[in-house]
């Protein structure tokens, strides 16, 4: 096979590729969007029941009885951190995603290059 064959071939893969993966750019930013929600209802519940006194313990903690405001938000992110967790895997994947787009296109652009340059010899 000659090399602009071969070449074609390559970018028609990452072409295809780059339709497969900005297709899961949409899932992934639902997803992103609804860890962010989670985690921040997650942490206004937290503040309030902390606020209210409705919860005294954090991972088995007894939490003071004095609860100066300024530390109300450190309770309140302890106890969502599974939310918190889950909103930065999310964040992680769709940038990943997004670094993954800008790869094949600069690796497409690349290989489409190659091959004006072949198609003229």
């Amino acid at each position: 096979m000659s090399d602009v064959v071969t070449l074609a071939n390559q970018i028609n893969a990452r072409i295809k590729r780059l339709d497969e993966i900005t297709a899961e750019l949409d899932d992934a930013g639902e997803a992103k969007a609804q860890a962010i929600k989670d985690y921040d209802l997650a942490f206004a519940v937290a503040m309030a029941k902390i606020g209210l006194g409705t919860v005294n313990q954090i991972e088995g903690q007894q939490l003071p009885e004095s609860r100066p405001a300024t530390v109300l938000g450190k309770y309140a992110a302890g106890l969502c951190c599974d939310e918190k967790c889950e909103m930065i895997r999310a964040e992680s994947k769709y940038k990943s995603i997004l670094t993954k787009i800008d790869v094949l296109q600069a690796t497409l652009n690349a290989k489409q290059s190659i091959n004006r340059h072949l198609s003229h010899e």
